[in-house]
């Protein structure tokens, strides 16, 4: 053999790390491709956690006997006459089971049936799906109409400067323990799936 015999065209160099280099060079580029990607995205156990709290706003900007629209948390803040607050979720439990679009609303003038109005307050939040109609009193109370049971109702507290925080994560709703629509109901706590 000569001593050009090695760089002969056609012949291969061999690389001095070998397969197993090169199978190492390509995890080690997938470990950060990921990892950039969980970076990019927000994942991970470093990653921000799903809000689980909404902050309201100042608690003395609502008004006694009132009913205001948070949209973009999708609940209703109610404030008693009292001065005690309540937040409910904007839609039924029977267009939850049913995973509905239908949304609730509030009208000062909607009758409430056989139930007791609130001290100061009148009207109701109505739902009104298609044909079918329903009615609950201001406190979330199932007043009648082609639904059931009261509506989701989130944990609220004033924080130390003053504003109304909703704890998402604390909802009691009320389902079906069987066919949805069907008795009988129960109230429990329900997480986001619900």
């Amino acid at each position: 053999m000569t001593a050009g015999a090695d760089s002969a065209p056609g012949s291969r160099k061999r690389s001095k790390l070998g397969c197993l280099g090169r199978i190492t060079a390509v995890v080690v580029v997938a470990v950060a491709v990921v990892v950039a990607i969980g970076f990019i995205f927000d994942q991970g156990d470093s990653a921000k956690q799903p809000q689980r709290v909404y902050n309201a706003g100042a608690a003395a900007a609502y008004q006694p006997a009132t009913v205001n629209y948070a949209e973009a948390a999708h609940l209703f803040i109610v404030r008693l006459q009292d001065g005690g607050f309540l937040a409910l979720y904007d839609k039924s439990p029977k267009q939850q089971e049913l995973n509905s679009d239908c949304r609730l609303s509030f009208d000062d003038n909607a009758g409430i049936g056989n139930l007791d109005p609130l001290p100061g307050m009148l009207g109701g939040f109505v739902e009104e799906c298609g044909s079918a109609r329903a009615v609950w009193r201001a406190d979330g109370a199932f007043a009648f109409g082609a639904s059931y049971g009261d509506l989701d109702r989130f944990s609220t507290r004033v924080d130390a400067n003053g504003d109304l925080i909703v704890d998402i994560s604390s909802r009691t709703c009320t389902r079906s323990r069987g066919v949805i629509g069907v008795p009988p109901f129960e109230q429990r706590t329900c997480g986001s799936g619900d």
